[in-house]
């Protein structure tokens, strides 16, 4: 089933920095620069990215916040993004592009006040660019963004409905949830078709919040014939679902539809196993903590999302990140979702970089960089497209701030491999069962 070629693989130059280059800054406050002794890369990243190489920019060195959760409870994804974003950085230094300086602060997991201090400290430390997480650090970093002018973008939560059109601030993630209820539904109805009602189990990411997420899901499922009932409100960032998981087994619902992310997905498995209940469940979102705190639970879990599968990649730009990726973190596991989002994050920002440079503007200008960003939402991407394509596209809503174009998937996890089952567009679109 897998699109990798097989035969005849392009081969790439890869990074072979030691391990030092990228190892992830221990002082939140520390400008580090993410690639002394650059690694060799050669004129295809050019290529493989969409770069402009007449406007480059190698003479310029440009501070970048990283501003993610760095301690806590989603740890996982502050040491992953990073270090994604260390990659392409040292890569476009080392292709002739500009010297990206990441000045890294650590939000804790989505801890609001440290939202407000860290986005504080970016803008009074002149950081026109950044990197987020957490939904701008669930909400209480987007009026800091809008203050001091930092454009940017977020690719570990999106926007989700209550950061849509906050300025300065963009989606480089696919709305977990609304965005893959459509294909989701679809699926269901195509590969489940006794599944007549689902349960909802969603983490809480504040009342607004979820009472849209419940109503989205309730217009799209009923669309597609299926019925949601009983919707069941858990702590975000939780270990213990034994209340919810009660209710959801004395219940005679057909499915259940997790809204969980990082580690809560894997305790709910486990304790729903140990329950008794052998129901499906269908979520958005997967990490390798899931299998390993819900062991043998987690077979035939189904997840619905913009993964991003390195053994099923659709484009030569994705070929070059996973094999560059194996290369620089040799111990780590394969390029993940969050990864291959904060890889191309950075070279997005370069793209706005050399927008601004071939139209003779200032770098440094934070309404420069915008006007720029804001010229062409669409974007390469290590996402989407075929086998031998340059790379693939996603795009930007100018008015949402959130995605409208992007590939998404739903993949079966069984005998620790994950398989995948189809694909559709954001919302739904272009839904396809893979043959």
């Amino acid at each position: 089933m897998s699109l990798m070629r097989k035969n005849g693989r392009r081969r790439f130059a890869t990074v072979t920095a030691a391990i030092g280059i990228l190892a992830l800054a221990a002082c939140s406050a520390e400008v580090a620069d993410p690639a002394p002794g650059a690694p060799e890369v050669d004129g295809d990243l050019i290529a493989l990215s969409g770069a402009n190489p007449d406007a480059l920019g190698g003479d310029l060195v440009i501070p970048v916040g990283l501003n993610l959760a760095l301690s806590g409870a989603g740890a996982y994804y502050g040491e992953v993004t990073a270090n994604a974003a260390r990659l392409a950085a040292a890569q476009i230094k080392a292709a002739g592009g500009p010297e990206f300086q990441f000045i890294i602060k650590d939000h804790k997991s989505g801890d609001p006040q440290a939202g407000v201090q860290t986005t504080r400290e970016l803008g009074q430390e002149g950081v026109n660019m950044a990197l987020y997480s957490y939904i701008g650090v669930l909400g209480s970093a987007l009026q800091g963004i809008a203050e001091y002018e930092i454009l940017s973008l977020d690719g570990g939560g999106g926007t989700q409905e209550f950061a849509k059109e906050m300025p300065y601030f963009y989606g480089t993630r696919a709305l977990a949830p609304n965005d893959t209820y459509g294909g989701t539904a679809q699926y269901i109805a195509a590969e489940l078709p006794d599944v007549d009602t689902v349960t909802l189990v969603i983490g809480d990411t504040g009342a607004e919040n979820v009472a849209d997420s419940v109503a989205k899901a309730e217009a799209v499922f009923n669309e597609n014939g299926i019925g949601v009932g009983a919707v069941e409100v858990v702590p975000y960032g939780g270990t213990d679902f034994s209340s919810a998981i009660s209710k959801v087994v004395a219940s005679d619902t057909d499915l259940v539809l997790s809204v969980q992310f990082g580690t809560d997905t894997g305790y709910f498995l486990k304790q729903l196993r140990e329950a008794g209940s052998d129901l499906q469940v269908i979520g958005v979102d997967f990490i390798p903590d899931i299998v390993e705190i819900a062991g043998p639970a987690a077979e035939g879990y189904i997840m619905s999302l913009d993964y991003f599968d390195a053994d099923n990649i659709t484009n030569d730009w994705a070929e070059f990140m996973v094999e560059s990726a194996a290369a620089a973190y040799p111990d780590a596991p394969k390029p993940d979702y969050y990864f291959a989002n904060y890889y191309q994050d950075i070279f997005t920002l370069w793209q706005v970089v050399q927008r601004v440079i071939a139209s003779g503007g200032d770098v440094n200008d934070s309404a420069t960089l915008l006007a720029a960003f804001e010229s062409d939402l669409t974007f390469p991407s290590v996402y989407g497209g075929e086998p031998g394509d340059l790379h693939g596209f996603q795009s930007i809503d100018k008015k949402s701030h959130s995605l409208s174009e992007r590939q998404m998937y739903v993949n079966v996890l069984s005998g620790g491999e994950i398989t995948r089952v189809a694909t559709y567009g954001v919302g739904g679109t272009d839904f396809a069962l893979v043959d």
